[in-house]
């Protein structure tokens, strides 16, 4: 799969630094028996190594991160560890999951909370992880696998609007030019933010997750710990105010129809946070890129600095 060229991703140079930055965090799969502040389980927003929000936090705390290739399904995985042995070994204040708008009510659909993984079977998975050989195009890149981004194929379809280009990636105008610092007034969003509102824009969907979400915090405060939960906003969700035209375009619910339920764990309102920097800071995701950016890799992690101060 090839990537834009170097002209439209140009905008990424203004985080040269923060690509740059050491990493403070640590890796489930490369240490045993860890204390911490706070472990973290999620998707690819949360697999963005020294730039990224975990990253932020562990200059103030200790972090622990659940290596992605454990956790397919994060609310899955953390039932496993907790019926398993692996906090029996690893002692953690905080856990913090994290799961990306688009796949978080899907999640949840037939859900195994029965799971059972114990330290034994994870050493065994990560040892067969490591001996699994590493292709020259993922060695230590920032455009790797783990990152989805825009194929050079739908290059030729940048300067047309809504066009929906090899089945992957939407291209619609914006009312302004404003929020990236390419100066574009395109928004490129993958086709998923869209085909998941079939069970996002459901509300008895998103109270499964909710009550499902409130179990796992209740497991988890029996075993003393707190339950940080961060949902990240698909790109197309958190810029839906200006798109320009939104006839074909539905409203994403999925914030809205969460916010209101009765919550027993910490909540973090990521699209409240980063919609209201979308008029004073520029590229809140990039804006070649289905993720979040530096920019509000920095915001998150501040939020959750608050509620652990505040908790």
């Amino acid at each position: 799969m090839g990537y834009f060229p170097n002209f439209i991703r140009e905008n990424r140079s203004v985080f040269n630094n923060e690509f740059k930055r050491n990493i403070y965090f640590y890796k489930v799969s490369r240490i045993k028996n860890k204390k911490a502040k706070i472990l973290t389980i999620g998707d690819s927003f949360s697999e963005q190594g020294n730039f990224g929000y975990k990253n932020y936090l562990a200059e103030n705390y200790e972090v622990l991160h659940v290596d992605r290739f454990i956790s397919e399904n994060q609310i899955e995985t953390l039932y496993g560890l907790l019926n398993g042995d692996f906090f029996e070994k690893n002692n953690v204040e905080y856990v913090l999951l994290e799961n990306v708008e688009r796949n978080f009510v899907y999640n949840v659909q037939d859900i195994n909370i029965s799971k059972k993984i114990m330290i034994s079977q994870l050493d065994n998975l990560i040892n067969d992880h490591k001996r699994l050989p590493i292709k020259e195009n993922q060695k230590d890149k920032f455009f790797s696998s783990k990152t989805i981004n825009f194929p050079l194929s739908m290059f030729r379809y940048y300067y047309e609007n809504n066009y929906l280009s090899n089945e992957i990636v939407y291209n619609v105008t914006l009312k302004t030019n404003k929020l990236f610092s390419n100066n574009s007034n395109k928004l490129l969003f993958f086709h998923e933010d869209l085909e998941c509102l079939k069970f996002n824009n459901d509300f008895i969907a998103v109270q499964k997750l909710n009550d499902v979400l409130n179990d796992l915090s209740n497991k988890l405060k029996h075993k003393k710990m707190k339950l940080i939960v961060l949902p990240a906003p698909d790109k197309y969700d958190l810029y839906y105010d200006y798109i320009a035209d939104k006839k074909h375009f539905s409203e994403p619910l999925f914030f809205k129809y969460l916010a209101p339920l009765k919550k027993d764990y910490i909540y973090i309102d990521s699209k409240k946070n980063l919609s209201a920097q979308l008029k004073n800071k520029r590229d809140v995701y990039f804006f070649d890129d289905t993720h979040w950016s530096p920019v509000a890799s920095k915001i998150i992690s501040e939020e959750i600095k608050k509620v652990i101060t505040d908790k």
